[in-house]
Formats: structure tokens, sequence, C-alpha cells
């Protein structure tokens, strides 16, 4: 998970990702940072990623972008 860490964290260094249950409840990403966040992880993955991916519930914390990115084949170290 730490790609993706670090892409947040190129958004925002300041928040604490890992301990968050809801980016966007929790005021960590707002609709702009999950585009760029979309864009990040399209290039870092070599995925091309649906206009119906750009939900807030999968990319409400690390679990969610984690099954997001396995359902396009992508496997994470941990």
């Amino acid at each position: 998970m730490d790609k993706i860490v670090e892409m947040l964290k190129q958004l925002h260094p300041e928040h604490d990702y890992e301990a968050s249950d809801d980016f966007i409840s929790d005021g960590l990403i707002d609709s702009i940072d999950l585009q760029e966040l979309f864009a990040m992880i399209e290039d870092e993955f070599d995925i091309e990623l649906a206009g119906t991916d750009l939900t807030p519930q999968n990319f409400r914390n690390l679990d969610s972008i984690r099954e997001l990115l396995a359902d396009h084949d992508v496997e994470l170290d941990d």
C-alpha cells in the first residue's frame, strides 16, 4: 500500500491517511484531489479506469482503493 500512501502524500503531506477510515468525511481529500489521485493511479499502474470508477466509495480509504485496483488486476505489495 506504500505507493498509494505516497500518492496521497503528494496531494497533502500533512495528513495521516493510514489513520483514516474515510478520507472524504475526515476532510483529507476533496473532489479535485479525487480526480488528481484517479489520474495518478492510472499513470502509476498503467491502467485505464472507467469514469464510473471515479466515486467517493472507491476512494474512501486505503482498503477501498486496494479493492478498486484488485478489480483491475493490480496487486499491491503491503
